[in-house]
């Protein structure tokens, strides 16, 4: 891309040829294709799954990202493009989580011919930031300074800075993320997760830095997608996914046919979720992508 060498890191799982249309997997900020551990066997029954890890993060080349937000966009919907070209995938289901949402809802805007039905999982920046942004409590004026601070840093800054410490900080401060993962790992095995994210994150922070370029204040996305899918290719199928319990901004189907979308878009909440959807109710997340699926394949509605 640009002149650099662009490795993206590539796991398949399930029968290579199955006859179902192939699914490719997009993870979130900060993390890598094996947060997804616990739905690969259940998704990969009855096609091929694809997960990656994106430019910028995890085991994938740490290409120099433009300084532009619409050229970020533009290269990593290139890049992933580019990725299916070269493995010969023709139409793909494609599941991006958080800002892999983000990505997956701007390559179906470009790419429109090439999806097959595309998933968000609790997207990333799909609202514009509020005028006023109510805070849920009143915070004291030092809290207030630091923010205003820390938001022209990149988001895990901190996890670099702490150097060996660094898993030891991730349990510390996420210990509901590693609990997800027991029924998988096993009791007392969670310290797996935690050094996987910290060294996801420990290397040249590219894609972190990229996605903070495409970010206003804390965590809004500078160009929400919303506004934009009135021009999303009224055949395209799309299917959006939320934890009833997550923090993202929810959004129904009248939200999007309000602002002008044509194509057919469903909206479902998956119980007792949070923002990490697919791995807090990760038996309902697949049984809901797995019918889904299905039943597009058999060109029915989700």
């Amino acid at each position: 891309m640009n002149g650099q060498d662009c490795r993206i890191w590539t796991r398949q799982f399930g029968q290579e040829g199955a006859g179902s249309v192939p699914l490719v997997m997009i993870h979130g900020m900060g993390a890598g294709l094996a947060m997804f551990a616990l739905n690969f066997d259940s998704l990969a029954k009855q096609r091929s799954v694809f997960a990656i890890d994106l430019p910028g993060f995890g085991r994938s080349s740490r290409i120099h990202f433009s300084s532009d937000p619409g050229e970020i966009e533009e290269q990593y919907t290139t890049c992933i493009e580019q990725w299916r070209k070269s493995l010969g995938l023709k139409k793909i289901n494609l599941l991006g989580h958080s800002f892999g949402g983000h990505l997956t809802a701007l390559y179906a805007l470009k790419y429109p011919e090439n999806i097959n039905l595309a998933i968000l999982a609790d997207p990333w920046g799909m609202t514009e930031r509020p005028s006023e942004v109510v805070p849920r409590r009143n915070l004291p004026v030092w809290v207030k300074a630091l923010a205003s601070v820390l938001q022209h840093f990149n988001p895990l800054w901190g996890l670099r800075a702490s150097g060996p410490a660094g898993p030891w900080l991730v349990t510390r401060m996420r210990p509901d993320l590693m609990r997800k993962y027991e029924d998988l790992l096993g009791t007392g095995k969670s310290s797996l997760i935690s050094e996987y994210l910290f060294h996801c994150n420990g290397h040249n922070p590219t894609g972190e830095s990229a996605f903070h370029r495409l970010m206003t204040g804390f965590g809004w996305a500078n160009n929400a997608i919303l506004p934009r899918m009135k021009d999303l290719n009224k055949n395209v199928q799309m299917k959006v996914l939320y934890g009833s319990n997550s923090w993202m901004t929810h959004l129904k189907e009248n939200d999007f046919t309000e602002n002008g979308v044509e194509a057919a878009v469903d909206v479902e909440y998956i119980e007792d979720a949070g923002h990490h959807i697919y791995a807090d109710q990760y038996t309902r997340f697949n049984e809901a992508v797995n019918k889904c699926l299905l039943n597009h394949d058999n060109k029915h509605q989700c």
